[in-house]
């Protein structure tokens, strides 16, 4: 404890691992509901088109 240096070195290996892991997360999110908003946006223009 009475070294706060290797400790804050830790909490910011950490912090920034959580952050990459996030980063990560979203972009397949992002992914996947872009992809979901393209399927939903086709159903409905081909639904117009047939009617």
């Amino acid at each position: 404890m009475t070294m706060p240096s290797p400790i804050l070195a830790t909490a910011f290996l950490v912090a920034a691992a959580a952050i990459l892991a996030l980063r990560a997360t979203i972009a397949a999110e992002s992914r996947r509901s872009m992809v979901k908003v393209r399927i939903r946006q086709r159903h409905p223009a081909n639904t117009k088109t047939q009617g």
